[in-house]
């Protein structure tokens, strides 16, 4: 049974019968403690959209990326299975893109073969 008001709370409870009534109130928690509550809570859902955002931005330079152009190069439109042959056929050109600019941060190129740079793997 919530209650919007202290003089609702009040005049349910004198309807029910209570004649002694504390008329103050305690709240839970402390302004700061609340503030405090506020900012890690705003810190938290800036760095979900911060990474949203990135994410947002990898697919839209992925596969919706790709799809964009190839439709833009066909003035005729193109059917559901080109699409997806486009999208295949310039994955290789994508994974490319994504390597090279994983190199030397993330990853090594050791005589062919690619690893993790560092073995701590949080990130992934």
């Amino acid at each position: 049974m919530g209650y919007n008001s202290v003089s609702q709370f009040m005049t349910e409870m004198i309807e029910a019968g209570y004649t002694q009534i504390g008329g103050t109130i305690a709240y839970d928690e402390e302004t700061s403690e609340l503030r405090t509550q506020r900012n890690e809570l705003k810190q938290e859902l800036d760095s979900a959209r911060e990474r949203i955002n990135q994410l947002e931005e990898q697919l839209y330079r992925g596969e919706r990326r790709t799809i964009l152009r190839y439709l833009a190069q066909r003035e005729t439109g193109a059917s559901f299975a080109e699409i997806v042959q486009q999208v295949i056929d310039d994955t290789p050109a994508r994974v490319a893109e994504v390597i090279e600019e994983m190199e030397g941060d993330q990853i090594e190129s050791t005589d062919g073969h690619y690893h993790i740079e560092s073995q701590d793997s949080n990130d992934i």
